[in-house]
């Protein structure tokens, strides 16, 4: 990886902070946190969206990246049930 290597999403403080502790990556160092960040989005294979946000899930956990649509930033990883997913595809 090159020095100015550039990634396809940008990351919000909170999300680098909620990756960890969801992922259970506390001692990570933040340049691979986003490398393996990167290639559980590349392995997932789903992913729903609403009008503002994708979400995409880990192939680890019940975790969901969430990516702000407009700005292609990773604003959060979060558990979401069958539920609330429904509930997030019929209200958002």
């Amino acid at each position: 990886m090159s020095y100015y290597y550039k990634h396809k999403y940008g990351f919000s403080t909170h999300s680098i902070q909620r990756i960890r502790q969801r992922l259970s990556l506390p001692d990570e160092e933040e340049f691979k946190l986003k490398d393996k960040i990167i290639k559980l989005i590349e392995k997932s294979t789903y992913s729903f969206d609403t009008s503002k946000f994708t979400y995409i899930k880990t192939p680890k956990k019940d975790v969901y990246f969430v990516i702000d649509i407009i700005t292609n930033t990773i604003i959060t990883a979060t558990p979401i049930s069958a539920s609330k997913q429904l509930w997030l595809i019929e209200n958002e």
